[in-house]
């Protein structure tokens, strides 16, 4: 054999082998996508048709929203579960139901419309298998359930293999060119002495020993192929886990079908019951051993033949049944209404019914309890109208007559406390009037007597100047009545003046309080009660005076009448400071016998008095009330307790809202 013989053998050996090595790689890489393929198409097939049934007998009933706490929390560890996210679309597309993580849209390709309702679409991006599948909703609309499954690990372990395998299959691919090398090579030794060999025969010459021990080429060549078996065994061992977690996860679907609270089963394609979960046997007290292997009709189960023929006959037509009510014998041989679903799908490589049931019982007794009772209430209502209408004229009647007094009583509160204010103001100015009257009664008959010593000519100086002395000191007292008895009517007038004709103006609470508590002089001295007010001076109102002058009037009266009842003494405060917001706090307390938690609930009811028949109209906190919420636009609450006293806090804006 000749070197460029040898060159070409090398070369051909080499193209060859990589060929060789090429087509077990893409043959290995076809059937490993092929089987990660089926195998998803399977786990999506079955978890299509598991959520199918659990979901169809909430979608039918537009209770799906109630699903996506439960459905969260079962996505809600990506370890647990292959499901990625679930969206349960109407049928126009819009979502009922988003859990889960989507990273990108729905592909087009499963937003095509789907031939039919027992199909399913998949779609695999990336690590993600994505399906869709019909789900009957509300009023027999068809929309769809949207899911994605990873197949990451799966696509991780062929990823390895592939790498592992290609690299196995190189280091062959080198190996084997390495052992084609050394083995022409060997050959062309052995031809080159044989050559030799037959020119020492050709020349007469003895013939060499040209033989050679067995080489190691094949065994290594051999070792190497184990190599690579060994590596493909263990990516297979890979497969096998990640296909091994997948039956895990099947199992867990069906632990869910298991411990789902919807009664399910599961038939074959003549009727026997191939599995039954929990739900199914305690809603009609069937055990699951009682049940496999068994038809419907052959336990106690319908409430007649007709009823199973019928709902057969409807699945064998339509080839499902969607929510049909059918009569059921329940536990204790009660009868019974359900209604019922029912889906194909392929088990172990057979075709399979399972069966969803909805307990309709207690919900159709209602109803018709609920019917024979509006029955019976129309008549009832019919009977008791008239007399309705009767009492309603006559509430209407005793309302306008209630209101109408109130109107009187309000009117007369409010001429009452001008009254009263009246009394107090004539009793106040009786003192600086009569003592300017005493006074300039005695000037006068000093004048008297000093123009007679003046006429008769024995007017000494230290007569004169006594005189003068009288006449300053009776100025004096007359000047100083008249001011007090100035500032008195000047108070009155501006108090009567805002409570018979209440006009918003800006003015001083300080100086509004004052005024108020100038006309109750009298009354505070006779019942030995003190004021302190704590007001600050520059603090001013934009609001209506009479107003505030009918809340104080009222709550003096109040403290007067009753707070102090059966006490020689006692302590009005009257507070107000400022707050955020432009509001204030005006506080009105007393030290009095407060109020129990009965008088507390009832104290700003109109005519709700402790004093009836005593002069009391059981107005006057009502009027407070309406006055500070409605008037100044305010709050008003009310603490106290038996023995402790009474605090009234009442917040009004420092601008009153503007009134008609």
């Amino acid at each position: 054999m000749s070197l460029s013989l040898r060159a070409k053998f090398l070369l051909l050996s080499a193209v060859v082998q990589g060929l060789v090595v090429g087509l077990l790689i893409w043959n290995s890489l076809r059937l490993m996508d092929d089987a990660v393929a089926k195998n998803a198409e399977r786990v999506a097939h079955e978890y299509a048709v598991t959520l199918n049934l659990s979901l169809s007998p909430y979608a039918t009933h537009g209770r799906l929203p109630e699903l996506s706490a439960y459905l969260a929390e079962m996505l809600a560890d990506p370890t647990d579960s292959y499901v990625r996210y679930i969206v349960i679309l109407d049928q126009q597309d819009q979502p009922i139901i988003e859990v889960g993580v989507q990273k990108n849209a729905l592909p087009p390709r499963l937003r095509q419309a789907l031939p039919g309702l027992a199909s399913i679409r998949t779609f695999i991006d990336g690590q993600t298998l994505h399906a869709r599948a019909p789900l009957l909703l509300e009023n027999n609309a068809v929309g769809s359930v949207n899911f994605g499954l990873s197949t990451r690990d799966l696509k991780e372990a062929s990823d390895e293999v592939m790498r592992q395998g290609s690299a196995i299959a190189l280091a062959g691919f080198a190996l084997g060119l390495l052992l084609i090398y050394v083995f022409t090579h060997n050959i062309w030794q052995r031809l080159q002495a044989l050559t030799g060999q037959s020119r020492l025969i050709a020349g007469g010459g003895g013939a060499a020993d040209g033989t050679r021990g067995p080489g190691d080429e094949i065994d290594m060549f051999s070792r190497s192929l184990n190599a690579m078996s060994a590596a493909l065994r263990e990516r297979v061992a890979q497969l096998e886990r990640s296909e091994l977690r997948l039956v895990e996860s099947e199992a867990r679907f069906k632990t869910l079908f298991d411990m789902a609270p919807l009664p399910l089963s599961v038939s074959d394609h003549d009727g026997r019951i191939i599995a039954a979960n929990q739900a199914l046997s305690h809603a009609f007290g069937h055990a699951a051993d009682q049940l496999l292997g068994r038809r419907s009709d052959q336990v106690s189960f319908w409430a007649s033949a007709s009823e199973r023929e019928r709902i057969w006959e409807l699945y064998l037509r339509d080839g499902a049944v969607s929510g049909a009510v059918a009569a059921v014998r329940l536990p204790g041989g009660s009868e019974g209404s359900v209604a019922i679903w029912s889906s194909s799908l392929v088990l172990d490589g057979r075709q399979a019914i399972i069966w969803a049931l909805l307990d309709l019982t207690e919900e159709l007794n209602a109803k018709r309890e609920l019917k024979e009772l509006n029955t019976s209430l129309e008549r009832r209502v019919r009977e008791r109208s008239a007399a309705l209408e009767q009492a309603n004229a006559d509430l209407s009647t005793a309302l306008a007559t209630l209101q109408h007094t109130q109107a009187e009583l309000l009117a007369v509160e409010k001429m009452a406390s001008l009254g009263s204010l009246v009394a107090g103001i004539a009793h106040e100015l009786n003192t600086p009037i009569g003592n300017s009257l005493l006074a300039s009664t005695s000037l006068n008959d000093r004048v008297t007597a000093f123009a007679q010593v003046f006429d008769g000519g024995s007017l000494r100086r230290s007569e004169l100047r006594v005189y003068m002395e009288e006449v300053r000191l009776a100025s004096e007292l007359i000047s100083g009545s008249l001011t007090k008895a100035a500032g008195l009517i000047s108070s009155f007038k501006q108090v009567a003046v805002d409570q018979t004709n209440d006009q918003r103006r800006r003015f001083g609470l300080l100086a509004a309080a004052q005024d108020t508590l100038a006309t109750y002089a009298p009354r505070l001295r006779q019942a030995c009660c003190e004021v302190a007010l704590q007001i600050p001076e520059e603090l001013e109102l934009d609001s209506y005076p009479g107003s505030l002058y009918q809340i104080l009037n009222n709550l003096i009266n109040n403290a007067l009448a009753h707070a102090f009842e059966g006490r020689a003494s006692g302590m009005i405060t009257i507070r107000a400071e400022e707050l955020d917001g432009d509001l204030i706090e005006l506080m009105f307390t007393d030290d009095g016998i407060g109020m129990t938690d009965e008088v507390l609930r009832h104290v700003f009811d109109p005519f709700f008095t402790t004093k009836m028949g005593q002069g009391g109209t059981g107005l006057g906190m009502n009027i407070v009330y309406n006055i500070v919420t409605g008037v100044l636009g305010g709050r008003i609450t009310i603490e106290s307790a038996p023995g402790i006293g009474t605090a009234i806090h009442m917040r009004i804006p420092r601008s009153s809202p503007q009134r008609a």
